[in-house]
């Protein structure tokens, strides 16, 4: 083929049963072609019997130079159309749709440019619900040209919808396994993550919009008996085990099917089947799995209380295990508290002598959330005075120590200012479901003594907002949410301190970095005419 004819991309479409929405899903992969870009569609119908076969046929028909189409006997997941659609494509990349989800505007020309860009072997686009679909938002934080599949949160996302190159595809001889009754879309993902050089993200644009799940239609890998999730749950984390050596890096990554497949294995579906055999299989399974993979480390990532959950399990506690798992699914309470500067959820069997689960697979000091708001940045002579609200969203604002902390950006140096805590905003106790009282704090920082009675020294400080509450305490950087009144700019620098020997004042300049956050840059400059 000649190279100018080569498609850029190949668009791999399970078109299964997919009516009303496989029109909208043809329409939009053309869409694709307005800015010049060469694609091609492989859509296969796998035995359906509303229709979509005789729309994809009408397609193939009304553009020939775009789409083909094909008819395969019923089969319960879309593995092997897949992969006869890899067999039988030539673009230098593929892609694979679902019939029922569609390409939002310009989405395959902006991952072809990111993964041409960066060289990369997978590009993962932000991805939007459709119709109240609930999606995975946690990898999409930042553009990314190189992800740490073994330390960020490119791995929770398991469905093909992604850009793969193909040249990478058929180096690894990447396939869906057509034995899978279940989860062969994940089996294919998970081994292209573990293969790949490179992996992008585009998190600023969205690429994939995702139908709502409909079991036997696009949502394959949710289906299926409580012996199927458990097998494929078992696949999954020995397919991982087998090509990952034991480390942080695997604890990373089996983290995501010990909290989905097993979790979900040991949740709902457990407690709804009524085959005490089964049960007992499923539960001495798992045990296996936890003893032969699960680390602390690969614990401590693990949300709670399913960590506790799977911990029992482990000891072979498996009627405390059923009564937690009844006590998570009625969505019983559990009581809060704080000790040693560490918050535990008491769920059931928190330190009972005769079962023995840690403590530490109670903490969940970590999942609090820091809220935060600048409402006032503004300047008296060399003072500058923030106002605004800090809290932990878990947690009341009783007894609140607050405080304004300057880093250094390059030599680490710190220096705290006390805060002055008042009375919260209506609307923020209005909404709160703890107490919220004394919520809202005010700082005045005099740059001329701030370091021992001088000025702060050159340099970046970054402004920090420290937040604590019966020695629970974090940090978070302070400006990126902030009131429309709040200016960073101050255009001349603000003067703080006298002339020096060299005929030199100290300077500050207030800024924002791209983030919004805010950060005071500290030099020395001769005095401004008529100043």
């Amino acid at each position: 083929m000649n190279p100018q004819d080569q498609p850029d991309v190949s668009v791999v479409i399970d078109a299964a049963n997919a009516l009303p929405g496989l029109a909208d899903c043809l329409a939009s992969v053309l869409a694709q072609t307005e800015d010049g870009l060469r694609v091609e569609v492989l859509a296969f119908d796998r035995g359906s019997q509303d229709g979509s076969r005789e729309l994809l046929q009408q397609w193939a028909a009304q553009y020939p130079q775009f789409v083909r189409c094909a008819v395969l006997p019923p089969s319960e997941t879309p593995a092997e159309a897949r992969n006869i659609g890899i067999e039988q494509s030539a673009g230098r990349h593929l892609f694979f749709l679902s019939g029922t989800d569609r390409l939002a505007p310009g989405a395959l020309r902006r991952l072809v440019s990111t993964a041409d860009q960066n060289d990369a072997d997978i590009v993962l686009g932000k991805v939007a619900g459709l119709d109240g679909q609930k999606v995975g938002t946690s990898m999409f934080v930042r553009n990314t040209a190189d992800a740490d599949v073994f330390a960020s949160r490119v791995y929770w996302s398991l469905s093909p919808d992604k850009l793969f190159r193909r040249s990478f595809v058929e180096r690894c001889f990447l396939r869906f396994p057509a034995d899978w009754r279940l989860g062969e879309e994940t089996a294919f993902t998970a081994l292209a993550y573990l293969y790949a050089d490179q992996v992008s993200v585009v998190a600023d644009q969205v690429c994939v919009q995702q139908a709502k799940r409909v079991a036997g239609v696009n949502a394959s890998r949710f289906g299926g008996s409580l012996a199927d999730r458990m097998a494929v749950t078992r696949q999954l984390i020995t397919l991982v085990a087998e090509r990952v050596p034991a480390g942080p890096g695997r604890d990373h990554v089996l983290a995501r099917h010990f909290e989905l497949e097993l979790g979900r294995a040991t949740g709902a579906p457990y407690r709804s089947c009524d085959d005490a055999q089964l049960r007992w299989q499923v539960m001495s399974e798992c045990r296996e799995l936890l003893e032969a993979y699960a680390t602390p480390g690969l614990f401590a990532k693990l949300p709670r209380p399913l960590s506790v959950r799977l911990e029992l399990i482990r000891l072979g506690r498996f009627a405390e295990a059923d009564r937690l798992i009844a006590f998570e699914l009625d969505k019983e309470k559990a009581e809060q508290r704080i000790e040693g500067g560490r918050v535990y959820r008491a769920y059931p069997f928190f330190r009972d002598p005769a079962i023995g689960v840690p403590d530490e697979l109670y903490d969940v000091t970590s999942t609090l959330k820091v809220k935060h708001q600048l409402t006032k940045a503004v300047w008296t002579g060399a003072t500058l005075q923030l106002s605004g609200t800090g809290y932990f969203e878990q947690l009341p604002t009783k007894a609140p120590h607050t405080r304004v902390v300057l880093r250094e950006r390059r030599t680490g140096a710190e220096l705290r200012f006390r805060t002055f805590a008042f009375d919260s905003p209506p609307k923020l106790k209005a909404a709160a479901k703890v107490e919220r009282g004394l919520a809202s704090w005010e700082a005045r920082i005099d740059l001329a003594t701030a370091d021992g009675h001088r000025p702060l020294t050159d340099g970046l400080w970054d402004v920090f907002l420290s937040v604590s509450f019966l020695g629970v305490a974090k940090e978070v950087r302070l400006g990126s949410a902030r009131t429309d009144a709040v200016s960073d700019r101050t255009r001349q620098g603000v003067v703080v301190g006298p002339v020096d020997a060299l005929g030199l004042e100290p300077v500050c300049h207030l800024y924002a970095t791209k983030a919004g956050n805010l950060t005071l840059e500290l030099s020395a400059r001769r005095p401004l005419p008529g100043a």
